[in-house]
């Protein structure tokens, strides 16, 4: 069985089941073997998948590769309908932004998400941004010197 189908098959899992076995850390290393060529295939389970399977994945990727993580973020910000995922795989980046059109979509993407979200996900957005080491690249575009001044 591929690295894949054994770990679609695993986030796939009864949540009782999922938890009561603790799969987490297997789903962890499972994901860590993932090679860049996994992510088309990765990318069409994303979407055909439910959100719990999408937030055990981001939830379990610590040991991502790089290489996939960026391949799979590039991915994600071109599907209009993602509601998951980009927030949360931006903290798994290295903490200093690059000037890589990667860098520039995440910022777009947090623009924009900044702009429609409801103020409860404004800390969530700022702390994606501030683990991969966007947030100050961020606030330049908000218009605003500080978080605060932002309402946070």
């Amino acid at each position: 069985m591929s690295v894949l189908n054994e770990l679609d098959e695993l986030l796939g899992l009864d949540s009782d089941e999922y938890d009561r076995l603790d799969l987490f850390h297997e789903a962890d290393e499972l994901i860590g073997q993932l090679q860049p060529d996994d992510v088309p295939a990765l990318l069409a389970l994303w979407q055909a998948r439910s959100l719990c399977w999408q937030q055990r994945y981001t939830q379990a990727s610590a040991s991502i590769d790089g290489a996939v993580l960026r391949a799979l973020l590039a991915s994600l910000l071109q599907l209009k309908e993602t509601t998951h995922g980009v927030l949360e795989l931006m903290s798994r980046l290295p903490p200093v932004a690059d000037n890589s059109p990667l860098s520039e979509a995440l910022l777009d993407y947090a623009q924009q998400a900044w702009h429609a979200a409801a103020p409860a996900r404004h800390r969530q957005i700022q702390m994606s941004c501030w683990s991969c080491g966007l947030s100050g690249r961020l606030l330049k575009r908000l218009g605003v010197s500080s978080w605060k001044e932002a309402g946070l």
